[in-house]
């Protein structure tokens, strides 16, 4: 190769390396677009709420929150999967869609260990069980013996098929032998207006859903799934001190697509850490059930495998298949 023509090559490569780096540096120049993979109402979309105005002030751009509900969060996560790696395009999501739905879901869209970049853990949740008024139990004994005198009539909502709802209902299903089907809502909030309404007798959701309809005398809230008594609810006891295993803690995370540049993802790693370190964010998550939680995006993409792995063995040994 003539010499003449060494710096020109230097200088495409050069090229080749700049759009990427620019990017970075330069971001975020406009509008994020945060995707909840589930409808208003529930704890996913509590949080990317309670976190926007941080994250907004911390990256200097707006925030737009776009609720995308359906398949258990499968739906709105996909979407960001295959959303450009630029960090205009996050998944505030629950663990669910990445850990469990892979099992539940035949048309699975996504391989959840390869198709996002992790940036940061948000927060953790767990959720209550609750059950329409005019089912005459107030507590886990009194519910499994109703069920067993009256087979074939109780029902469950959840968030969709493999949500944290879902789950639980079909853990305490194995655990008792009792007869309830799973009726799979596009979210936790549509499975807590069915629940008021009396179209289904039982539902699980989080407690920013339900305790202001507990308050109000319009469900009953029996149980948590938490492995103790929650602080702030001492006086509802745990599913699991009459069906010990019956557990379900979800946490909620930040997430871009895959192949979005590191100095992107740390950005919106450190811009993240920000907003949920401020007192006022940490108490307004905290009365709505939640706990705010941050990390590296390693540790998210640990807890994501791990998770992923656990329930590749538990979903099959309660019965459940793909539908």
């Amino acid at each position: 190769m003539p010499a003449t023509l060494l710096p020109v090559f230097a200088l495409l490569a050069l090229g080749a390396l700049l759009p990427a780096s620019a990017l970075a540096q330069d971001y975020p120049t406009r509008t994020i677009t945060l995707i909840v993979p589930f409808p208003p109402g529930g704890s996913t979309d509590a949080v990317a709420r309670l976190a926007r105005d941080g994250l907004s002030e911390a990256l200097g751009q707006p925030i737009v929150i776009d609720n995308r509900g359906g398949a258990g969060g499968t739906t709105g996560a996909a979407f960001v999967a295959n959303s450009s790696p630029d960090g205009y395009t996050l998944l505030s999501t629950t663990s669910a869609p990445l850990t469990m739905n892979k099992y539940m879901q035949k048309n699975y869209p996504y391989d959840p260990l390869t198709a996002f970049a992790p940036i940061s853990l948000t927060a953790e949740s767990y959720l209550l069980m609750a059950v329409h008024p005019s089912l005459p139990v107030r507590n886990i004994p009194e519910f499994i013996d109703y069920a067993k005198k009256n087979p074939g009539k109780l029902s469950f909502g959840s968030a969709g098929v493999g949500s944290a709802h879902h789950i639980a209902g079909e853990l305490i299903k194995q655990k008792t032998g009792i007869d309830m089907v799973h009726v799979p809502y596009k979210g936790g909030g549509p499975a807590i207006q069915d629940l008021i309404a009396g179209n289904i007798p039982v539902s699980f959701g989080t407690a920013p859903a339900l305790l202001p309809h507990m308050r109000a005398g319009l469900v009953r809230v029996i149980a948590t799934t938490r492995a103790e008594r929650a602080p702030d609810l001492p006086d509802i006891p745990t599913i699991s001190e009459t069906l010990p295993g019956v557990v379900t803690i979800s946490w909620l995370g930040l997430f871009a697509p895959a192949g979005t540049p590191p100095a992107i993802v740390e950005r919106l790693n450190k811009a993240v850490a920000r907003a949920l370190s401020k007192p006022e964010v940490i108490e307004k998550f905290k009365l709505q059930g939640l706990t705010a939680r941050t990390g590296t995006p390693a540790e998210l993409g640990q807890r994501v495998r791990t998770e992923f792995e656990m329930w590749g063995k538990i979903i099959p040994l309660i019965g459940l298949a793909p539908q």
